[in-house]
């Protein structure tokens, strides 16, 4: 069973991350306006919803109280950030493209790879960690505390970063190990929308990493990324013939193929100076119009299919709450009539 590093050097590590405001600026919407707006309507529906069943009789609860639940689990899932995976081989360039993600010059990446436990990074006030059990509770973890003993689903990190507010990143463990070779079939565990696979250049698109995706669900490969990792460690020539063979083997297994060239972004989130340039010569900034646009994309599919649920949900409620009003209206006086009888001897 994968272990948690010592919890107060995690926490030492997440000191150390700081956000960089001076990065070319995201056309990424912190929050999308259609889903708030949506929320409320589908918080008002469940209101009057728990009204008309209130109002109609006792026997409608039992025909409210499925649909009141199903609701509120819809608007949980609107207000829940979308979660990316970023996925890959060991030492395939993961964490530092977690760290381009979020914008953030330095993450925790000395200790959350060993730690061999997927690492979800949301939004938070201040830097905090808690372990998820396979039961899905969540336990703090303090800095002054010993590691919990039980076995563990995954890390949770809360950073004070604006990006995660909108997105939130799943680091996954790297694949070389052989006891996490099932961890692909994990992501539907983890709730993922978005996944992006981080292949190395200089070695791209294995048979294990082709065999490793082809394991993934129809629906999260439209919505994956290839990232060929560290293209700066190829000369021109070569990368033209590198994009040229994955799009043709890996292409139709992914909504796109985007080269990175890590050094040169890493060289923008350390040091800032001219950034644009190197922020766009690094393959940066195509990675993040092509995300951002497949962000809103799933933005926009996830909204429409609550909407979908949320009508079919209340519409089946309402039409049934009539007729089990009507019901009891008609049990009232019956049961007041048998009451009123007199006994007969």
């Amino acid at each position: 069973m994968p272990s948690v590093p010592p919890i107060r050097r995690f926490y030492a590590s997440l000191r150390k991350a700081r956000e960089r405001p001076d990065l070319p600026e995201s056309r990424l919407a912190l929050v999308h306006e259609p889903t708030q707006k949506a929320l409320q309507k589908i918080t008002g529906a469940r209101s009057a919803l728990e009204k008309a069943g209130g109002a109609a009789a006792t026997g409608a609860t039992g025909i409210v109280a499925p649909a009141v639940r199903a609701l509120r689990r819809i608007e949980a899932r609107l207000q829940r950030p979308l979660r990316i995976a970023v996925i890959g081989e060991f030492n395939s360039g993961k964490s530092t493209l977690a760290n381009l993600l979020v914008r953030i010059e330095s993450l925790p990446t000395a200790v959350i790879p060993n730690t061999r436990i997927p690492t979800l990074l949301y939004h938070s006030r201040a830097p905090e960690i808690f372990a998820v059990s396979p039961d899905r509770s969540r336990r703090r973890l303090r800095a002054a505390a010993p590691a919990p003993p039980q076995p563990i689903f995954r890390l949770e990190v809360g950073l004070p970063v604006a990006r995660l507010k909108a997105v939130e990143i799943l680091d996954m463990p790297g694949l070389a190990d052989a006891r996490l070779d099932g961890s692909i079939a994990d992501l539907p565990q983890h709730s993922v929308d978005i996944a992006l696979w981080c292949t190395l250049c200089t070695q791209a698109w294995k048979e294990s990493e082709r065999a490793a995706w082809h394991d993934v669900a129809p629906r999260m490969r439209r919505r994956g990324f290839l990232v060929a990792t560290h293209r700066d460690l190829l000369q021109s020539a070569d990368v033209d013939k590198l994009l040229e063979r994955l799009h043709d083997d890996a292409g139709p297994w992914f909504r796109g193929v985007l080269p990175l060239s890590t050094l040169e972004a890493l060289t923008v989130t350390r040091a800032g100076h001219g950034a644009g340039a190197v922020w766009q010569a690094s393959g940066a900034a195509a990675l993040e119009t092509a995300l951002d646009d497949l962000i809103h994309s799933v933005r926009t599919e996830r909204l429409a299919a609550a909407l979908d649920v949320t009508a079919r949900v209340a519409g089946r409620a309402l039409s049934q709450i009539a007729p089990a009003a009507a019901a009891a209206a008609r049990a009232v006086p019956a049961a007041t009539a048998r009451r009123a009888s007199p006994t007969i001897s």
